[in-house]
């Protein structure tokens, strides 16, 4: 009776098993065609970069040159937004504070507010951090970088795990770029810092959330060209003369992952539109490929409505 009763069990339970087995070794071999892919696209494209995937539910890592040093440009706001928000939950400032924009501030490159007249601009804290994200504001960011201290941003990102995030420089003009340190990072770094960022563990789960609503507004990006008007992106791009650096979180209901390529050592020469074209394309192959893996229903529809 014992036995005829434990059977049928021992059978389901054999099954299921073998089930399991196959379903592991299939996604380990995805996993591994991912990688390789990934490898396959740095190397044809003759560019130095930097690769770095995390699916967010499994803890799977796809990584490409991750503990290179990189340029980050712009994208380093993502941790100025982030420290904005610690020093709010610790009561150092009000995200509703409302501030003017200084003449120190100021500065040419992206952004609205230097096409404003001086001495007439003034909004919150929160309101100039939607400017640093959604058109990558310099002077808004410049008075947000005054605000909570580039020492506090570099002291955070150490804090957490990611010294080798490093924030060296305000926002200048393009004649002084080129004398001025840049801001630096690994692609492994970047994505364990929005890894944390996801997890709820900048302060807590409420801050954190707050942060990624803020990095997921509306704002030009090579990964956003790529990806499905429907799903959000929670990120910053960065650029330079000399680089790119795309990094974020892809917000996949059940399956997020993060998502950053760096790239260096873009050429001046007359060939630099080249150059340019060919980091552009390379940002956006590997896009593609994180979607085939994350999102494989989505990637291999042709008609899916894409963010312009």
């Amino acid at each position: 009776m014992h036995f005829r009763f434990f059977l049928p069990l021992v059978v389901a339970a054999t099954m299921w098993s073998h089930r399991a087995s196959a379903a592991a070794d299939a996604s380990d071999a995805t996993n591994a065609q991912l990688r390789q892919n990934l490898e396959a696209l740095v190397k044809k494209s003759g560019l130095h970069a930097g690769v770095a995937i995390k699916d967010l539910v499994s803890g799977d890592e796809f990584l490409v040159n991750s503990d290179e040093v990189f340029p980050q440009g712009g994208s380093i706001r993502i941790h100025l937004i982030a420290e904005l928000f610690r020093q709010a939950a610790a009561k150092k400032l009000s995200l509703d504070e409302v501030r003017p924009l200084p003449a120190s501030a100021r500065t040419g490159g992206s952004g609205v507010l230097r096409h404003m007249t001086p001495g007439t601009v003034s909004m919150s804290l929160r309101d100039y951090a939607t400017l640093v994200i959604t058109v990558n504001d310099n002077s808004a960011a410049n008075l947000l970088t005054d605000i909570v201290g580039m020492a506090n941003v570099n002291a955070s990102l150490a804090a957490q795990g990611t010294p080798e995030i490093k924030f060296r420089r305000r926002a200048v003009s393009r004649l002084d770029a080129p004398h001025a340190p840049e801001n630096i990072g690994t692609p492994r770094a970047v994505m364990r810092a929005l890894e944390l960022l996801h997890r709820g563990a900048v302060v807590d789960r409420a801050t954190s959330d707050a942060i990624i609503e803020v990095l997921a507004l509306p704002e030009a990006s090579h990964f956003k060209r790529e990806l499905p008007g429907f799903i959000r992106f929670a990120g910053r791009s960065g650029s330079g003369p000399n680089h790119r650096c795309e990094a974020g979180i892809v917000l996949v209901p059940k399956n997020p992952y993060v998502l950053c390529v760096m790239i260096k050592d873009l050429r001046l020469s007359r060939e630099r539109t080249r150059d340019y074209t060919t980091a552009d394309a390379l940002i956006g192959a590997v896009t593609r490929l994180a979607q085939e893996r994350f999102m494989p229903v989505v990637a291999a529809s042709t008609h899916f409505n894409r963010t312009k």
